[in-house]
């Protein structure tokens, strides 16, 4: 009826127009004597289009209102479903509700009998995560959320603040061919060469420690600028009483734990906390929750796949509308992994000092590196509309001390790379393809395998080592419940550093460092494990929705690896070792 309405004044009001029009032109043909006569007609057609110009603005002004109406009456409705949902949806549902005789006379289709969301056949809506392969195994929380929508499974709302729970319990059986003496987490540069008893030994373990909570705190802080913390924990920490003999006492862990303010008008978002590097690899944007993580069940994920968690300070600019393009820089903790052997060994007077026993609240079983400053990252991120496409760049710095008696002097090294990656929908919704790399120097500490990021020059200084990073995907749902995976990637030292002073070796990948004895059980003979120079896997696995319902989703997953570590080569050849390892795990995810 409104529609009829405006119509026909915009038709009058084109009628007069067109009259107006014929009658200047006709008054303009007149002798001027007549010309006081027309003033009139004229005022009379002013005065039709001021009413109709006044009645046109009395509509507009009408609408407005009753639209503020709907909004108040919306707004009402969530806050009933918000505090109580199944008690809302009788009240919202009553026989005299504008809102239930509108219901009454929808039509209702067999993909949807709930048009307007409000819980008419469920009282609450399913479940949502975040939109990555990996999120949707781990039933990490959305990475975009929306907070003026009807409650979902999983979440609470407590006055302003809206509450979403995530994670999963999981049980899980890893088989190694090599005894790796390692939980659901393998560690891929300790992998037992030839002269080790555990070369020669598999190893079996059953695990519930990946098992994961999480929560998602979010509200508004003003009209623009929303606030939101998240939580994730996992059971892989050890403490001093943990073991597997007869009870196992693993501890909880601080795995992601970070605050964040979001103002997706201007697009600008300041996180800070223990999250993913910036460094990672995403799914879409530069959002935090929306990493494009392996969907492994390995815990330590895949060689050639670069990432940290830790502290960091991030600042992400998106542009556009729809937020297509981005440009973040992440301030992130940072910590060292030295490799080779120094000059400065103490035995001939000089030490060189790189690192520091943990004390206080710090872990002190292990050290602690010197580094004088954080990482710096910057990515630039597209989404044009086919794929996601990232750069990204790093600088490191790192710091030694060598010291004699009453001297020394502190050395200062940078170091950095860059990179990028790409994820593409090469058959949309069916088969994707990922592709990532990271190329420079002092790098280790950014791939699975954690291998070396320096070693040692002349008189005890740090010499950054040449490294690469690269991972290859494919995954994809052939059907609504199988989900198929398969990675490639490998981390490489790309040459040596090292140098002899008077006859003795030193630093990363000596040709003189023996290796005869890594083939032979129990020598001594073979200095592998700390001149890695590669590190290879493939492999390949599935997710089974094995059910999903109204209490939660049950996920059955299967994962086989290969990895393959050549050591540089020494005295007695280049050496090399492998192990195949077979994972399988079962998921309850409870909120999702």
């Amino acid at each position: 009826m409104k529609s009829a309405k405006n119509t026909s004044i915009m038709i009058s009001y084109n009628r007069l127009i067109t009259r107006a029009c014929f009658t200047g032109s006709l008054l303009f043909s007149l002798p001027s004597a007549h010309a006081a006569e027309a003033n009139d007609p004229i005022s009379m057609m002013e005065k039709q289009i001021h009413a109709l110009q006044t009645q046109l603005n009395a509509m507009k002004q009408k609408q407005a209102a009753e639209a503020r109406h709907v909004r108040t009456e919306l707004a009402h409705q969530r806050e009933l479903i918000e505090a109580n949902p199944y008690a809302a949806r009788s009240h919202l549902l009553g026989p005299s509700s504008r809102l239930a005789s509108t219901i009454a006379t929808a039509p209702l289709t067999s993909q949807s009998n709930d048009p307007f969301g409000f819980g008419y056949n469920q009282p609450l809506a399913p479940a949502r995560t975040a939109s990555t392969p990996y999120g949707e195994l781990t039933a990490i929380p959305p990475a975009h959320p929306d907070l003026y929508t009807p409650l979902r499974r999983g979440q609470l709302q407590i006055g302003g603040i809206r509450l979403t729970l995530g994670g999963y319990l999981e049980a899980a059986g890893i088989w190694r061919s090599r005894n790796n003496a390692a939980d659901i987490a393998s560690a891929f540069n300790a992998i037992p060469w030839g002269n080790q008893p555990g070369h020669y030994m598999s190893e079996y373990h059953q695990s519930e420690r990946q098992s994961r909570l999480a929560a998602l705190i979010e509200g508004m802080i003003s009209k623009k600028i929303e606030a939101d913390a998240y939580v994730e924990t996992d059971f892989q920490g050890s403490g001093s009483a943990s073991n597997s003999r007869q009870s196992s006492s693993y501890v909880l862990r601080a795995r992601v734990f970070y605050g964040e303010l979001k103002n997706h008008d201007d697009g600008w978002y300041l996180l800070g906390g223990q999250n993913w590097s910036l460094i990672t690899l995403f799914n879409k944007g530069m959002f935090a929750r929306d990493e494009q993580t392996p969907m492994v069940i390995e815990a330590q994920y895949v060689p050639g796949f670069n990432w940290t968690r830790n502290t960091q300070v991030r600042l992400v600019k998106t542009f556009g509308r729809q937020e297509r393009y981005a440009a973040g820089l992440s301030i992130e903790s940072p910590s060292a992994v030295p490799g080779g052997t120094s000059p400065c060994t103490g035995s001939n007077g000089c030490t060189t000092t790189d690192r520091l026993t943990g004390t206080n609240i710090n872990n002190p079983s292990t050290y602690y590196t010197t580094d004088p400053a954080p990482d710096v990252i910057a990515k630039v991120a597209a989404d044009p509309g086919w794929g996601h496409y990232e750069l990204t760049g790093i600088m490191r710095f790192f710091r030694d001390r060598t010291s004699t008696a009453g001297n020394g002097s502190n050395h200062t090294s940078i170091a950095g790379g860059g990179g990028g990656g790409m994820v593409l929908p090469l058959i949309n919704k069916k088969l994707y393809f990922q592709a990532s790399g990271l190329v420079g120097t002092g790098l280790g500490r950014y791939g699975s395998t954690s291998m070396a990021d320096y070693t040692y020059g002349p008189h005890g200084t740090i010499a950054p080592l040449p490294e690469a990073n690269l991972l290859l995907g494919l995954y994809g749902t052939p059907t609504k419940a199988l989900k198929l995976y398969a990675y490639g990637g490998a981390e490489t030292i790309l040459h040596r550093k090292a140098f002899n002073d008077n006859g003795t070796p030193y630093g990363y990948g000596n040709r003189n460092y023996n290796m005869s004895g890594c083939n032979t059980e129990l020598s001594t003979l073979c200095a592998a494990s700390s001149n890695i120079r590669t590190v290879a896997q493939a492999t390949a696995g599935f997710w089974y929705t094995a059910a999903k319902g109204d209490y939660g989703t049950m996920l059955v997953g299967g994962q086989y690896s290969h990895t393959y570590i050549q050591a540089f080569s020494g005295i007695g050849g280049k050496p090399q070792t492998d192990a195949d390892m077979i994972f399988m795990s079962l998921r309850y995810q409870p909120f999702n």
